[in-house]
Formats: structure tokens, C-alpha cells, sequence
């Protein structure tokens, strides 16, 4: 199993641990931080108190004030486009983060953002944006994806040939499942520039899907793959092409393995492992995975009563939040756990099952369809503890927990 490298969480003070992740989410690239630290720290008192006032007079919500930066006076959407048009993606992606501190509901700025990112070869990154758009968006504005995708239909038909756009709708359209769509565009891309590594790649992810000319996705992907070996966000959309489009476990734990170790430490690539190791009769390593995945999207963590055999819980989720049950068991019982969405937000589960010392011993993502579930052997008497969700944590709605 390779090694986890460390976690990076910026510490920022003044923000509670339920508005870390939209801190993190939202905040300017990493890599910038000590330069910005740095910077911040030969402003003014007065220069503060300005930025302070500015602040209380914003009609920005309130966890959007607590890291407003200066550097975001001034930031558009519009500013944001204007840089990549330019070229300057790390710029964009700089403005369109500062417009999500202000207004966490601006289709544009995730679309502008992952848009950004994708230019960048950064399409783990990309992928992000747009899970957080389904968190933080699309439960207050259902028509989100349409109006993504009705503004790069706009944009390319006043410039058909427009790489970014063709690569941001391109994109879209792959997370949004409309693979079909999408080989269309990258295949435009493809015309334009024979060399381009985002659109091989994604050429070579929608074949999969579609299955159609597998064979020609699998030199796709494996083309990328030489044009830049060492790109972990290109492994990663390997990985998941293995997974879920044309499965073989060992090639996706490959692809996976290199992603997490070089850096792609995220829900997603967990998920790609535990399936994985579940492929290869490995359930000790592949709950080890599924536990790594809840960690990662749970902000909030909500403890429920026992679960009985017979007995059923239906429980209302919102992004990020993660539910620990309680079940009671036997040795040498078997213990089903069934789960489904009675509405239509969650349509994908995911469950880890701890010891009483918090060690991962059994779970699952996709037992029936896209729910999660299991029949396990309890291997000795006591209570164990159940977490279970929404995959990558995004799911808004009702999910009902039965055990058999």
C-alpha cells in the first residue's frame, strides 16, 4: 500500500471547523499562501480597519467576510474570463475564488474557476469545483448545470474554435455525464492541436464510457500518460476510466496509487482504491479506503441511536455531514445492511463499519447500483459503528439505512 503524504489544511484563525472546508475551497492557491502571509503582514493597522469596513458594509454572507481579502476588492467573474483569455490562469483562479468568498451562489465563478484549473492541467482540481458546485449550488439553483452549459453554448457559437471554452464545455459535459457531448468538443480540440494532453486524455475517458472504440480510448489514455508521466491529476483520470467506465482493478490501483502518492490525496482516489482492493478480495484494505474517503468529506459528524436487525433509519442529509450508528452484534452473525435515496438529490452512498477502537473492518460504495450496502460476518461479539453518507459528501436529501 503506498504511503499517505501529509494533508494540507490551511490554518486560518477565526474560522469554526464546520467553515474550514469553504475556507480551503474558496481560498487562493496554496502555494501562494506564505508570499500573501507575508505580505499581509506589512499592512497597515489602518489599511485593516479599511478592509474591515468594507467588509461590514458587503452584503457578502457572514462565513464569506470571515477571509475576505484585500487582494479581492475588485474581483469579477467578468475580470476572472478576461485573465484567461489572457493566459494568466493562476490569476483567474486567484479572482474567481475571491467572487466565491462573496457570493458562494455564483454559477460562474465555480464554472470560471474549473475552467481555470483545467488549463492548468489540474483536472482532479477541476473535478473538485464542480463536486462543490453540486454541495454548495446546485440544491438552491437545480438549473445550475444547464446555465453552465447554455453559456459555453453561447461562447462557442460566437467562437467555435475557442480552445478554452471548448475545453471548459468539454469538461462539463463529461461531469455531467454527457459523454457523447463531450467527445464531440474534444475531438474539435483534437483538430486544432494534435499534441493537446487534456483532450487525448478526456478523448480516451469518454471512449471508455461510451464504450465505443475502446481500443482507441486505452492508446488515448495511455498516450497522455506518456506525453506527462508524471502528472498526478492525469493518473487520476486513468484511474477512474479503469473504474467505472472499463473496469480492471489492478490498472486502477496503479493509476490510483501513483495519483495519491503524488500528491492527490482526495475523496475520489480513495473511492478508485477501495474498489479496488474490493475487486482483489481485499476488504480489509479496501474499508481502510472507504474510511479515508468519509474522512475527508465530513465536516459533521451526527450520532444516532442502535440499529436492530429489522429496523430502518431514514436520515436527512446536507453536504458534508456524516452519520455514526451504532450496530449490535454477535459473533459469527451476519449482519445486511441495505441503503437507498427516496429522494432524487442522493442517488449514491457510500458506508465504512468501525470497531470499537475506531479501526475500519468492512463497508462499501456500489453493492446495488450506485447505494451502498453489505452482508458481513461479525467476527466477534460487541458494537460496532456504522458511518455512512453521500458520496464525496455532496448529497442534499434523505437516505433511509436498513438492516435486515
Amino acid at each position: 500500500m503506498p504511503s499517505l503524504p501529509v494533508r494540507f489544511f490551511p490554518t486560518v484563525d477565526h474560522i469554526s471547523a464546520t467553515s474550514r472546508r469553504l475556507a480551503v475551497a474558496y481560498a487562493v492557491d496554496p502555494s501562494r499562501a506564505s508570499s500573501r502571509t507575508r505580505q499581509r503582514s506589512l499592512i497597515s493597522s489602518l489599511l485593516f480597519l479599511a478592509v474591515a469596513a468594507c467588509m461590514l458594509l458587503s452584503a457578502a454572507p457572514a462565513r464569506a467576510q470571515l477571509l475576505w481579502p484585500l487582494c479581492c476588492i475588485g474581483a469579477t467573474n467578468a475580470l476572472g474570463q478576461q485573465k484567461i483569455d489572457q493566459g494568466n490562469y493562476q490569476e483567474a483562479i486567484d479572482i474567481f475564488s475571491c467572487v466565491m468568498y462573496s457570493n458562494p451562489q455564483s454559477i460562474d465563478a465555480y464554472r470560471g474557476r474549473a475552467e481555470a484549473k483545467l488549463l492548468l492541467n489540474r483536472y482532479s482540481d477541476a473535478y473538485a469545483d464542480y463536486a462543490l458546485l453540486t454541495a454548495e449550488v446546485i440544491p438552491e439553483q437545480p438549473g445550475a448545470p444547464d446555465t453552465i452549459l447554455a453559456s459555453y453554448d453561447t461562447r462557442l457559437a460566437a467562437s467555435p474554435n475557442n480552445v478554452p471554452a471548448l475545453t471548459g464545455a468539454s469538461f462539463a459535459r463529461w461531469a455531467f455525464f454527457d459523454y457523447s457531448g463531450s467527445l464531440s468538443l474534444v475531438g474539435t480540440l483534437l483538430s486544432l492541436n494534435s499534441n493537446n494532453l487534456y483532450a487525448k486524455l478526456f478523448r480516451g475517458s469518454n471512449r471508455f464510457f461510451l464504450g465505443q472504440n475502446v481500443s482507441g480510448g486505452e492508446a488515448d489514455l495511455n498516450a497522455a500518460i506518456s506525453q506527462s508521466p508524471y502528472n498526478p491529476h492525469v493518473r487520476y483520470i486513468v484511474a477512474d476510466a479503469y473504474t467505472y467506465a472499463q473496469p480492471d482493478p489492478y490498472r486502477a490501483y496503479t493509476e490510483a496509487s501513483y495519483a495519491l502518492q503524488w500528491g492527490l490525496d482526495t475523496p475520489r482516489v480513495h473511492a478508485i482504491l477501495a474498489a479496488s482492493h474490493f475487486a482483489n478480495n481485499d476488504p480489509s484494505s479496501a474499508a481502510y479506503h472507504l474510511d479515508q474517503h468519509i474522512d475527508l468529506v465530513t465536516d459533521d459528524l451526527d450520532y444516532t441511536s442502535s440499529l436492530a436487525p429489522g429496523g430502518s433509519k431514514t436520515l436527512d442529509l446536507v453536504p458534508y455531514q456524516t452519520y455514526q450508528i451504532p450496530l449490535a452484534v454477535t459473533a459469527g452473525q451476519t449482519v445486511s445492511i441495505r441503503t437507498s435515496g427516496p429522494s432524487e438529490e442522493i442517488y449514491d452512498t457510500i458506508l465504512v463499519v468501525l470497531d470499537g477502537y475506531g479501526n475500519p473492518v468492512t463497508g462499501n460504495d456500489d453493492f446495488t447500483d450506485y447505494f451502498a450496502g453489505f452482508d458481513w460476518v461479525a467476527p466477534s461479539t460487541g458494537t460496532y459503528y456504522m458511518r455512512v453518507t453521500s458520496f464525496e459528501g455532496v448529497g442534499t436529501g434523505e437516505i433511509v439505512v436498513q438492516r435486515l
